[in-house]
């Protein structure tokens, strides 16, 4: 019995102190600003030096992974040739994104060409309509080159909060403030109950004698 009531006694007391230090907190807290993250503005684009790109040959489903140097000799596979003119990725800060132009010719006779961009988050945007493989852009990657990416912009904190004003100590004692009087307003008097009258002696009875 006896630990029952320190255990509720102590939860009382925390309680207790956990609400004093919020309220605290909540009276007199001033809150820093913070400076919104360092974001390179949209459209930025990094240049490399190699575009790795995917393909699959729907004949035998073997997929190769190729490595096309930019401005280089094309890369061969199988009846492809592959050759990369750009290949640009998205800064660190933007959403991942990778994008190479791409000139392809399948050297099958009447053999499909591709010459465009080649996103690897849309592929569907670029596409060679080839029913014997199947090309996609993978990542950038090597050494930086044009373009490059400009200076990540600074940012600016917000100005300071404005202090919070302090809270009167009385205000939570629970007394209700003093109302000043309104002028012009009287405030009426209560009612006084009339006495109750006391017995007449002089009131007949029921049976009529006094």
């Amino acid at each position: 019995m006896t630990c029952s009531v320190w255990g509720r006694y102590s939860r009382l007391l925390l309680l207790s102190a956990l609400a004093s230090a919020s309220f605290g907190a909540s009276a007199w807290a001033v809150g820093t600003p913070l400076a919104p993250p360092a974001v390179y503005p949209e459209g930025t684009w990094q240049g490399k030096g190699t575009a790795v790109v995917r393909v699959l040959d729907r004949l035998d489903a073997h997929v190769e992974v190729l490595s096309v140097p930019v401005g280089g000799e094309p890369r061969h596979y199988k009846n492809l040739d592959i050759l990369a003119r750009r290949c640009l990725q998205r800064p660190p800060t933007r959403a991942p994104d990778a994008a190479a132009w791409l000139e392809i010719q399948d050297t099958h006779p009447g053999g499909a060409s591709f010459k465009g961009w080649m996103l690897a988050a849309e592929p569907g945007l670029g596409v060679l309509e080839s029913s014997v493989y199947d090309v996609r852009m993978v990542r950038c990657e090597g050494d930086d080159m044009a373009p490059f990416l400009p200076p990540l912009p600074k940012p600016v904190a917000p100005p300071p909060l404005p202090e919070a004003a302090p809270v009167d100590e009385g205000a939570g004692s629970g007394a209700a403030p003093a109302q000043p009087d309104q002028p012009g307003l009287a405030v009426p008097a209560s009612p006084t109950r009339p006495a109750t009258p006391e017995a007449n002696p002089f009131q007949p009875e029921s049976d009529g004698t006094y």
